[in-house]
């Protein structure tokens, strides 16, 4: 009879065969785990952050054109400062501050009430005036914000900087300019002067203006008092040169020029017109001819002289009549070019020689007072804008001489600006061929 296996053999079996193997454990070289390393542990993370990095940079250079072509559809969205960041990172030549273009030339827009920067900016950019419309919606942001943009006509030029157009439309009043009218110059010729300036007021607000001048303008200066109903300013927009703000608007620089023509219209000049029982208007005309006639100074009282004489003494040879050339070109001009747009008039010959005889130059009834060969008196209006020495010869007129003529000299065989004068047309007409004999080539 077999025996079933005694557990207890089992067991003591098993607790043998493990002390045989914990023996030969201790007979083999012994291998230890080397722990992992910290610093290499830091290379790897390190390792694995920068390949990340080179993998985000690639990603986001190939996406940062269409990013910034958005922005530019988009200038607007500048206000936020990521994205501020982001175009001074990837495009900072889309914020320069540089013009469009160095061509001066004025060109006319119109901002409407409630208009926002961003459609301001495309209409500059329309317009040709800003090259880049974040540059501009950076200017005004710059300038604290497009609340302050205000609505209006302005003439404005590529030439601006779009900081300088910012300040424009905020009506800042921008640095200061030195501007210089011509003695001599009609209204026309001032205002095509001034749109050649840096000046960014509208002309065609400025024209109205001064060809239509508001009640409250006339009403500021004495010296338009006795301005005939729906006349213009010609010969009040005084000729000097002043220094303007370069956003002053066109009321402002109207101002300016009446109130240079103020200055200059002395008591002394005022009592001497009364004396010569002439209006300011009137002697403003007659000193708007001499003007265009004088060219020595000293010849000046003589000239006014001349033409108060013919006016007073209408019985006389000249029956009245000033025959002043000066008078037909502002007339001829006016008819030619009166109706010429107002970008034009700084392009146009307003005093062009005539090319008949005085009395056979044509003039429309409605310019016809100009016409001073066949009408009597003074013109409707002054054709020009007179210096003080002019306003002075008036005031001071030398009518005791008795001359009613006068003729361009030629001393010598040089026009030197002086004028042979004549009481008598006998006399006038010897002066004339003295005068030609001098220079007969002239």
């Amino acid at each position: 009879m077999t025996r079933p296996p005694d557990p207890r053999w089992d067991l003591e079996e098993r607790r043998n065969a493990r002390i045989r193997a914990m023996r030969k454990e201790r007979s083999e070289p012994v291998r230890r785990r080397r722990p992992l390393q910290p610093v290499v542990l830091l290379g790897w993370f390190a390792g694995v952050i920068a390949l990340l990095g080179v993998l985000i940079l690639i990603g986001f250079l190939a996406f940062a054109p269409r990013l910034m072509a958005w922005v530019e559809d988009h200038p607007g969205s500048i206000e936020h400062g990521v994205v501020r960041d982001f175009v001074r990172w990837y495009s900072p030549g889309s914020l320069a501050d540089e013009p469009a273009d160095g061509d001066g030339q004025r060109v006319t827009i119109t901002i409407e009430s409630g208009a926002k920067a961003a459609d301001i900016g495309q209409l500059l950019f329309d317009h040709g005036l800003i090259s880049s419309r974040l540059a501009f919606q950076y200017a005004v942001l710059e300038a604290d914000r497009e609340t302050t943009l205000q609505a209006g006509t302005y003439d404005l030029s590529p030439s601006l900087r779009p900081s300088e157009i910012v300040a424009a439309l905020r009506h800042v009043s921008g640095p200061e300019v030195a501007i210089t009218l011509q003695e001599g110059w009609r209204l026309e010729e001032v205002v095509g002067y001034l749109g050649s300036t840096t000046l960014t007021m509208n002309l065609e607000e400025f024209r109205t203006m001064a060809q239509d001048p508001p009640a409250d303008l006339i009403r500021t200066y004495d010296f338009l008092a006795d301005l005939p109903a729906g006349r213009t300013l010609e010969g009040y927009l005084y000729p000097d040169t002043y220094r303007l703000f370069v956003n002053a608007s066109a009321r402002e620089v109207l101002d300016r020029l009446l109130q240079g023509f103020a200055e200059h219209f002395t008591d002394r000049i005022r009592n001497g017109i009364r004396a010569q029982g002439l209006t300011i208007d009137e002697a403003v005309a007659v000193a708007s001819i001499v003007e265009r006639e004088a060219v020595l100074n000293n010849e000046r009282s003589r000239i006014a002289g001349v033409y108060l004489n013919r006016i007073n003494n209408p019985d006389y040879e000249t029956v009245g009549l000033l025959n002043a050339d000066p008078t037909l070109q502002y007339g001829v001009a006016t008819a030619e070019h009166g109706e010429a747009p107002v970008q034009e008039w700084g392009t146009i010959e307003w005093w062009a020689p005539l090319q008949v005889r005085g009395a056979d130059v044509e003039l429309p009834d409605r310019l016809a007072g100009y016409q001073t060969y066949i009408t009597k008196g003074l013109p409707p209006t002054p054709i020009a804008s007179p210096r003080s020495a002019s306003l002075a010869a008036v005031a001071r007129a030398d009518t005791d001489s008795g001359f009613y003529y006068f003729v361009a000299a030629c001393p010598g065989g040089q026009r030197d600006g002086s004028h042979y004068f004549a009481r008598t047309n006998a006399e006038h007409e010897g002066n004339i061929a003295r005068a030609i004999a001098e220079c007969p080539a002239g």
